[in-house]
């Protein structure tokens, strides 16, 4: 049997959260730039991880207006056209970050992806595979120490 310990499962169970997070984004059709896979980023230590990623997908409430520039961006990535012939991409986003400003983002609209995938099973399940291992550790420790005090008689 091979041996794994808790850092290899943590990294198994980080690389598997990360894949599904990606996957259920796509799947939402909420994709534009690509960014959204840039920015998920884990660090490893000793028995930990910690996932990072964009927290935009939770929505904007009301107060600051968002950069017009990422709007026109988003504008074009998502090929929307001006309803008036004559209006520009420009004026578009500068409309759309103006109401996002005074209004806020619908929280209707908004994607909990890492809710989604990061569940209490899922966490649960996890922790049953470390702790399994752990028990594992912990019996072999016992059993060497006994044979050991058992050996030495």
């Amino acid at each position: 049997m091979e041996f794994i310990d808790n850092d290899a499962i943590i990294k198994q169970e980080m690389e598997a959260l990360k894949a599904d997070i990606i996957e259920a984004y796509n799947a939402s059709g909420k994709r534009t730039s690509g960014e959204f896979e840039n920015g998920l980023e884990i660090r490893y230590e000793p028995n930990k991880a910690t996932l990072s990623g964009y927290v935009y997908l939770a929505g904007r409430i009301k107060g600051k207006q968002p950069p017009i520039e990422a709007i026109e961006k988003w504008i074009i990535q998502k090929g929307i056209t001006p309803i008036e012939s004559k209006m520009k991409i420009s004026t578009l986003a500068y409309l759309i970050a103006r109401k996002i400003g005074e209004k806020g983002t619908n929280k209707e609209n908004h994607l909990l992806v890492y809710d989604q995938v990061i569940t209490p099973q899922r966490i649960d399940s996890i922790l049953e595979k470390i702790n399994k291992i752990n028990v594992n550790a912990f019996t072999n420790e016992i059993s060497a120490l006994i044979t050991k005090l058992v050996d030495n008689k």
